[in-house]
């Protein structure tokens, strides 16, 4: 789904950026996963963004991790853009961004193999 189509160069940038709004940041690899799109693509949207002083990064080990740029002189119109975009969006998709799971797994809790 691309709705911000004449406004950004490509639909990979939406995505990238409807996903940092809605989780606050995230990594290349995540966000290509969410929407099963290839990595390559992704990363070099996140670049580009990154270039253009849209997004801001840094490393968590030896992952690169994304989030909106808060000197971005049009940060507060690009999110209320976003949020825009995100209310045209299908509800299982945006309960899907919003989703998260950040605690980490309980002590001792038996690990299941699915096969």
């Amino acid at each position: 789904m691309f709705v911000l189509r004449g406004i950004l160069r490509a639909e990979s940038q939406e995505k990238i950026l409807i996903y940092l709004l809605a989780r606050e940041s995230g990594y290349g690899k995540a966000i290509a996963e969410f929407y099963g799109q290839s990595q390559n693509a992704v990363q070099k949207q996140l670049a580009r963004l990154e270039e253009d002083g849209i997004l801001v990064s840094q490393m968590v080990g030896k992952l690169r991790e994304y989030r909106l740029n808060p000197r971005y002189p049009f940060l507060p119109q690009l999110k209320e853009l976003l949020k825009a975009a995100l209310g045209a969006y299908p509800e299982r998709l945006k309960k899907a961004l919003t989703m998260k799971r950040s605690r980490p797994r309980q002590a001792g809790k038996p690990t299941l193999s699915v096969r």
